[in-house]
């Protein structure tokens, strides 16, 4: 048996990950496992704030439209899209450090199993194909997080990825 290095509490052999405390055996400063629900948080917030853009774009567009304005209503819209792309640059630049809007605004990251965040590439794959993955089947992908002893869920689990709460 070894022993975590955060909360000494004995480990199950080749475990990356403590069973109680959820720190990491190998190195405690890379954090401990993000909760599924802070995780859920996380997703909830990467969904609406581009859903909540694209609506505030058509509200301003048609809102110009149904007052007769329509240069009100085309700058409206224009800004909006700015503010959106902007969003998408924004995001788009998380991913290179291993988090997106929502992971970062709850203080949680992306790592592969060497601890490092993860990259563009992996974040990119991870977040579009492998929640894809995860969705496709009733969300079991999705699921799986809950009784998974490391917290992954199908689309981290493509990549080798870990959640964990901490530094971003």
């Amino acid at each position: 048996m070894a022993q975590c290095s955060s909360c000494n509490a004995e480990t199950v052999a080749g475990a990356r990950w403590c069973g109680i405390c959820h720190a990491n055996v190998l190195d405690a400063s890379i954090g401990r496992l993000a909760s599924p629900v802070r995780r859920l948080g996380a997703h909830f917030l990467d969904i609406m704030v581009p859903v909540g853009a694209v609506f505030t774009m058509m509200m301003l567009a048609g809102a110009g439209g149904a007052t007769g304005n329509q240069v009100a209503g085309g700058i409206g819209a224009i800004v909006a899209a700015g503010f959106f792309i902007m969003y998408i640059v924004w995001a788009l630049r998380l991913f290179a450090n291993g988090t997106t809007p929502g992971k970062r605004a709850l203080g949680m990251r992306v790592v592969v199993e060497d601890g490092n965040s993860a990259g563009f590439g992996t974040m990119f794959i991870r977040e579009w194909i492998g929640k894809f993955i995860s969705g496709m089947i009733f969300s079991l992908g999705f699921i799986w997080i809950l009784f998974d002893s490391d917290n992954q869920g199908w689309h981290d689990k493509l990549m080798n990825t870990y959640v964990v709460k901490g530094e971003t």
